[in-house]
Order: C-alpha cells, then structure tokens, then sequence
C-alpha cells in the first residue's frame, strides 16, 4: 500500500493534483518533491488480495498488515504478468487457517453427495441407526395419528346418523317434516359420498324395526322414505339383506319385520326376488328344514293379522264399516271381516280394558267386586264387616266418563294423590266423586 504523507505538504507542493490522486499516489512517483514521504504496510507472509486490473495496467497487490514500515524503504509489490487477465481475481486469497471456511467447504462436498454415494459410504450399523429406526417410529406415529383422527370422525359419524334416524322417527307420518329432515342431514353426510345413501337407510331401519310396531301407518311411512332415498325396488332389497346379516342371529325377531316390511313395500319381481336371503336367514334358525317355509310364512301371516287387529280397536267403538288398511298389510278381504267382525263382538275393547275391566266394574262399601244388580262376585272371598265401619266410601267415579275407582283404605296417597289424572280420560283427581254404591 503507498501512502504519500503529509498530505497537506504534497497538495501544496503540487497544486496540480486532485485529492484522491494524491491520496492513491498517481504521478507522486517521478515528481514528488523532496519532502515527499513513503509509509507502507509490511505484508504478512502467505496472505494477499489481487485487485483486479485493466488490460495494460499494473496490477497492485495490497499486503495485509497493522505494522507500518519506515519512510525509504521498497514499498511496492508489482504484478504486471498479462495472464492475470483471466484469472480469478480472488484466486490468491488463501482461507488454509480459516477454520470456519475449511468447515463450509466440507459441508458444501458432503451435500453435493447423492443418495446413493452416501449409501455405499453408510455401514448396517449406520443404515439401522439412520433409516431403518427412525422410519419404524415416523410410521408408529403416522399411524397412531391417523387411527385417532379416524377414530374421531367414526365416533361423529355414529351420532349424526343416530340423530337422523330419531328425528325421522319423531316425525314419522308428517312427510313434510320427514322430508326436510332428510334434506338437512343429506347436506351434513355429503362428505362420505357414495356411502351415505346406504349409512343413512341402515340406521334408520334399524332403529325403525326396533321402536315402531308393525301397521299400516309404518308401512306408508316407511314407503316414503324408500321414494326419498330415490332407490330401485332391487337396491332397497339389498340394502335390507345387508342389513340383515350386519345384525346377524341375535335379532332375528328384527330381521322377520325388515322382511315382512320388504315384501309388503317391494311389489316388483326383481325387488321380492332380492328379498329372498332374509327368508333364508331366519329359516336356519328352526331345526327341521322341512317346516322352516311354512313356519316363516305362518309368523308373517300372523304379524299382519295382529296389526290389523290393533288397527281395528283403535278404529273406535261406533265403527259400522270394515277398517281401512288391510290391503297394505297383506290380508285378503275375507280375512280381514273375519278379524273385524271378531272385535265388533267384543265391543272393539282394548287388550287394556280386557284386563283391568275398565269402568264396568263395581264395588260395594267395603271393596268387594258385585255386579249390576249389587250382588257379590266372589262371596267366598268377600270382605266381612258391619256397615258401621266404614262410614265413608272409598269408592270413586269419574264424572267426565264414569271410570270407577276402588281406593283401599289406608293407601290413599299412594294410589290416589294429588297427580291422579283418569285412566280412561285423563281427568284430574277433582273430578272423581265419592260414590254411593246403594245408589246404582
């Protein structure tokens, strides 16, 4: 490095020179004056910065040093070689004592490395440690996430369907409120794409078999929502074997419903066809082959005479007129005014009323079952005792239908507090009066 020192001394010698030239010494050589100074840096061996240069020029090399030398001796290290000019003009920076940089360049050779040079420079010991262990856990863990988060949207999955199929249930008989149902849980399992149609059905007839007793209200209920699912009569079938077997032989009792819902539904060849291995399932739960047909057809034949005798009661007591709904169950006409004239003989009285007697039984004073004309029932077990002991009647008539109450004395709030509401009319306890049985 030449330094022209003082500077103030060679700008009033040479007034001609500009300030950098002055500083960077151009022309100082062969016209400094004679108070004209040299200060150079004494290089340190081993290190120096080629700048780089202009065809023609001299190349100055700058030795690095903090030591600077006395004024008079050789300064300048000159490099006019005309091959410089293609060289790399940091090629003489030397980085042998440069720890970090030697560190870089190892790095930089490692990385320039392909797979399968590392491979072959790996022995078993560092391929087990570096592949084989860490791919064992990587999967371990891939694997125990994707069964939680898939364990998680089955559990989701499960609830929605079950809300589903109770909601439709709660609605059943109001299309119009089944079908907004539908729609909105068709929105909510759109993601699982081809498998909602068939997710959606199995549960509702799931619980639908489970909760709803055969009638023909079920089956036009179930009827329509057959059309909402938008379902050939063959894949509706199909749905309903698959289901059948998915329940397997512990509810056999459901799988005969499904099947007698599927054959009073489907009407189509094809569809009554498909029905067949639900027919073959329950079948082979009778021992004897040779009475399995008969049994099944004798048990759905039953299921649709009961319903259309529940169907018959519940018609009311003033019915003249066959009971609409055997068609949809199956029956022939012959069968049905059989069933209906059976009921009107016995007054269309429920199975209820059939059992506890409803309001055409009496009792005296003391407790005792008489009959119309006041006369004991069961004399022999007749309660014994004067009139005198029971000053009060325990005996109690609905005075909206008639209903009449035995109250045992002693048990009142038990049997007959301030919640009573009428087993036949559902009128409050105010409404039972004390009844006089020698007034009847």
């Amino acid at each position: 490095v030449r330094l022209t020192a003082p500077l103030s001394v060679l700008k009033s010698s040479r007034p001609d020179l500009h300030e950098f030239d002055a500083l960077l010494g151009h022309g100082s050589s062969s016209q400094a004056g004679p108070n004209t100074q040299k200060l150079r840096a004494a290089p340190s061996p081993g290190r120096r910065i080629v700048l780089p240069s202009q065809p023609g020029e001299r190349t100055v090399v700058f030795a690095s040093s903090t030591t600077l030398a006395a004024p008079g001796v050789e300064d300048e290290t000159a490099v006019t070689s005309q091959d410089q000019e293609d060289a790399d003009p940091y090629g003489d920076f030397t980085l042998q004592d440069n720890e970090a940089m030697q560190r870089y360049q190892e790095y930089k050779e490692k990385k320039s490395l392909t797979i399968e040079d590392r491979l072959k420079q790996m022995d078993f010991q560092d391929v087990v440690s570096t592949l084989i262990i860490p791919s064992i856990f990587g999967f371990a863990a891939l694997r125990w996430g994707f069964n939680r988060a898939r364990g998680k949207v089955v559990e989701k999955t499960d609830d929605t369907l079950d809300s589903f199929a109770s909601e439709m249930i709660y609605h059943d008989g109001d299309f119009e409120e089944m079908k907004l149902c539908f729609k909105d849980y068709s929105k909510k399992l759109a993601w699982m794409g081809p498998k909602k149609t068939p997710a959606m059905l199995k549960r509702y007839l799931q619980m639908y078999s489970k909760k709803k007793t055969v009638s023909p209200q079920s089956i036009t209920s179930l009827s329509y929502v057959f059309s909402l699912f938008q379902l050939s009569e063959e894949k509706a079938a199909q749905i309903l074997v698959s289901l059948c077997r998915e329940m397997g032989d512990e509810k056999i009792a459901s799988a005969g419903k499904l099947l007698f819902f599927g054959s009073r539904i489907l009407k189509s060849p094809e569809g009554k066809a498909a029905l067949v291995p639900i027919r073959d399932m329950i079948k082979a739960t009778y021992r004897e082959a040779a009475v399995a047909e008969e049994m099944v057809e004798t048990s759905q034949q039953a299921m649709a005479e009961a319903a259309y005798r529940t169907t018959v009661i519940a018609g009311g007591k003033n019915q003249q007129t066959l009971t609409v709904g055997w068609e949809v169950l199956g029956l022939d006409k012959e069968t049905a005014t059989r069933i209906f004239e059976d009921e009107a003989k016995e007054g269309f009285v429920t199975d209820r009323e059939k059992m506890y007697g409803g309001q055409n039984t009496k009792y005296d004073a003391k407790g005792n079952v008489i009959d119309k004309d006041g006369k004991l029932l069961d004399p022999e077990n007749a309660i014994e005792g004067s009139d005198d002991d029971t000053p009060t009647s325990n005996v109690y008539e609905c005075s909206d239908c008639g209903y009449t109450l035995f109250v045992a004395k002693g048990r009142e709030s038990k049997f007959f507090g301030e919640g009573f509401k009428c087993p036949e009319c559902g009128a409050a306890k105010d409404k039972f009066k004390p009844k006089d049985i020698e007034e009847d």
